[in-house]
């Protein structure tokens, strides 16, 4: 019986970007694997200066991978004392699956490092590395390639196109407070929220809540919700509404989203929020209105607008302020958002004008809803009649 093949990419993920995941992706379906072990590093011997705590970077790649077919993020060596090394990695991968074949995912600055690495000879005998080059030269007969074979290394090479981008570069652009579109917007807005490369946490208290909200929510639920106060920052910046707040709104908007919904009627009742029976029997609308409750008693969240935002992000409301649109229409059109027919049009509006955007996303809603044969929500119409006198 073939031996299962899987790759292994190992690293500081300081922080894990765009490429990383591009190159893990090109190594499964060019060679194969059956899946792709991402390990970020805790204690290596180089890379000391500048490198961000294990478990940041271990919740930066976690996030990164959540979702890919075929990936997962392992705490082999953050969970490890002293200093970690490669050899010893895989010959604890080797015990724990014996009946795997090992490919070791490397860069072109890694692959010329090789011939420094710990037990380098033996490490040579237990993977193939396949490599991805960074320039536009040809390496493969390069002299430390040619060496390393005449040693033993078994090398295969990605056909990624080169590509410069470097975690050096991202954190400067981090520290100098720019975009950075070679990261997921997952990690970006994580990397805000905690306030780590030099930045302040962005907005304060974002860092204790993002602890507890990562005990009450799904790993799905947590990433979208890092997507749509990343797609909330940005709508805020466009049209002048306070990022941080629109940050905050967006990464607690589905606070209450797991809880069951006897638990989120049980609150509704103890707060006297004064509901119709629709909304108190569904989930999917009861987990605004809640969620504003436990986010102000549970997350210390006191500005009325961002509760107000997290509030009727299910249904919307008559008069509803710029920021409540921000992080209704975040919520539906944030980069994970599996594609709908109105969705690039939508995304295309609210850049422009929030409320057209409001009233194209409610009419959509009202017309699927219709070609169901079912009844919508009348506080739907009532917010799409609103719209229309406004727009």
């Amino acid at each position: 019986m073939p031996k299962e093949r899987i790759g292994i990419m190992g690293g500081s993920f300081n922080p894990i970007h765009a490429r990383h995941i591009e190159m893990a992706a090109c190594a499964r379906r060019e060679f194969g694997l059956e899946r792709i072990i991402f390990l970020p590093t805790g204690n290596p011997p180089h890379k000391r200066a500048g490198l961000e705590d294990a478990e940041q970077r271990f919740e930066m790649t976690r996030l990164a991978v959540h979702g890919k077919p075929g990936f997962s993020a392992s705490r082999m060596e953050i969970d490890r004392e002293g200093i970690i090394y490669t050899v010893d990695t895989l010959a604890r991968l080797q015990k724990q699956m014996p009946d795997t074949a090992i490919d070791y995912l490397i860069g072109e600055d890694t692959l010329m490092d090789l011939p420094n690495w710990r037990k380098a000879d033996k490490v040579f005998t237990m993977c193939r590395f396949l490599v991805c080059c960074r320039s536009s030269g040809d390496i493969r007969n390069h002299p430390i390639v040619n060496e390393l074979q005449k040693r033993g290394a078994t090398f295969a090479f990605l056909t990624l196109p080169p590509n410069e981008i470097s975690s050096t570069s991202i954190r400067e652009k981090l520290k100098s407070a720019q975009e950075v579109p070679e990261l997921p917007p997952q990690v970006e807005e994580y990397i805000r929220l905690m306030g780590l490369y030099g930045n302040e946490p962005s907005p304060a208290g974002a860092a204790q809540m993002y602890t507890r909200l990562r005990a009450a929510l799904s790993d799905k639920r947590l990433v979208h919700s890092l997507l749509v106060a990343h797609t909330a920052r940005g709508l805020a910046r466009i049209h002048g509404v306070n990022e941080d707040s629109a940050a905050l709104a967006g990464l607690l908007h589905d606070c209450a989203k797991c809880m069951p919904l006897s638990a989120m009627q049980h609150i509704a009742r103890e707060n006297r929020l004064l509901l119709d029976k629709e909304i108190l029997q569904s989930g999917n609308l009861l987990h605004g209105p809640v969620g504003a409750v436990v986010a102000e008693k549970e997350y210390g969240v006191t500005d009325p607008i961002v509760l107000s935002a997290i509030r009727c992000h299910t249904t919307g409301k008559v008069g509803m302020l710029p920021l409540d649109m921000i992080v209704f229409l975040s919520d539906k059109i944030e980069p994970s958002r599996r594609p709908y027919p109105e969705l690039e049009k939508l995304r295309e509006l609210a850049s422009k004008d929030l409320a057209a955007a409001m009233l194209h996303s409610l009419q959509s809603t009202l017309d699927y809803v219709r070609s169901q044969n079912t009844e919508p929500h009348p506080l739907t119409r009532q917010v799409a009649d609103w719209l229309q006198r406004i727009v």
